[in-house]
């Protein structure tokens, strides 16, 4: 319990709790471990269960009826899946699969549900979490419906890649599905920034170069 009791200390969601609203949450968590690619939620399933990364990076998508993916998030330590679910009683909005190898916490929807009624504390961190999740979805959606690839896939390549080292290696299949595009369209708009100086690939990699122009084409400039 001690080390549990640690660990959400030094996760954000829990991170302004107090001591009795932490000591009545570590007795209902799970701790669960995934592999790269192992699946932790299913979109459209009933609500099994809340779940708070621990480590790890976790991806959160939506596919169409056509077979198009959609990354709605990467989630990473602190961060809380499936509240909404949790507390409408519908069904699982997305699925959720591990990026890397994972540790999460897990505690059943009635649990959840239970504790938020009666801890003040918990609650104000599940609205807080809520909150921050629909700013981050109005964002995307502005994204989707007033920019450009060229300029959404701008923003991507400065979010996630620096000069010298990127972060990780992005394939232009998880760019496109991250951006909401498809992957001919990415690797288009790639050729136009390496045509312009803008990036360079090097070895299956993309380097940002200028990136004054980037940060221009990723304002509308």
């Amino acid at each position: 319990m001690t080390s549990t009791f640690e660990t959400l200390r030094r996760l954000s969601f829990f991170a302004d709790l107090s001591e009795d609203s932490l000591r009545t949450i570590v007795p209902l968590l799970q701790r669960r471990r995934y592999t790269p690619g192992q699946v932790i939620i299913l979109e459209g399933e009933p609500c099994q269960s809340v779940y708070f990364v621990a480590e790890g990076l976790v991806r959160a998508r939506r596919m169409s009826l056509e077979g198009r993916e959609h990354v709605l998030a990467y989630l990473g330590p602190g961060q809380a899946l499936n509240l909404v679910p949790a507390v409408d009683g519908g069904a699982n909005l997305a699925t959720v699969d591990a990026a890397t190898e994972a540790s999460i916490f897990i505690l059943p929807c009635p649990k959840f549900r239970q504790i938020v009624r009666l801890d003040q504390g918990i609650a104000a961190a599940s609205q807080k979490q809520l909150a921050a999740e629909v700013r981050r979805l109005s964002d995307m959606v502005e994204d989707l419906a007033l920019h450009s690839v060229r300029t959404r896939l701008a923003r991507f390549l400065l979010a996630r890649l620096t000069d010298e080292e990127p972060r990780r290696q992005w394939t232009q299949e998880e760019i496109a599905s991250h951006i909401g595009t498809v992957r001919e369209m990415v690797g288009r708009s790639l050729r136009s920034f390496v045509a312009a100086g803008i990036v360079q690939r090097q070895r299956g990699q993309v380097v940002v170069r200028d990136r004054e122009a980037l940060q221009q084409i990723a304002t509308g400039e």
